[in-house]
């Protein structure tokens, strides 16, 4: 298992997917001015995850960002050339700062949000000496 979220941040977020109107879309919705948005270029969105993961890879996330399109689309094949090639800069820019890209295609049973976002995750650097995670129930030490 690569992401995990404890199990109090992991309630949280289901009952915030829980009050999610159908047909509206989280990412479409963040505006100029929002404190989830950290930076906008032409075609993306950099915005901070509201519901970050707290383990990736057996490191503590210390800082948890998504880059999400612009406009509204599922998967990065929508993608035109430019937004492409501005796509892999972003990228290029974040992993040459330290952080994890991940992103999962839009036929995953587990992607919460249909809108194409990627994961840019940031840890402290050292694995945990020690991880129990058993999902059902779900339980987890970390030390």
């Amino acid at each position: 298992m690569a992401a995990t979220r404890s199990r109090k941040e992991y309630l949280k977020y289901e009952r915030h997917l829980a009050t999610v109107q159908p047909g509206l879309c989280a990412f479409c919705a963040i505006e100029a001015g929002s404190d989830q948005l950290i930076k906008e270029t032409k075609h993306f969105k950099i915005i901070y995850n509201i519901f970050p993961y707290s383990l990736w890879d057996g490191q503590r996330v210390v800082e948890h960002l998504m880059v999400a399109p612009q406009t509204h689309t599922d998967t990065l094949s929508a993608l035109n050339d430019k937004q492409k090639a501005e796509y892999v800069d972003i990228l290029q820019e974040y992993e040459s700062n330290g952080y994890n890209i991940y992103a999962r295609a839009p036929v995953s049973k587990i992607k919460s949000i249909a809108h194409q976002h990627t994961h840019l995750i940031k840890t402290e650097g050292a694995a945990r000496r020690f991880l129990l995670l058993l999902r059902k129930p779900y339980f987890r030490i970390v030390s």
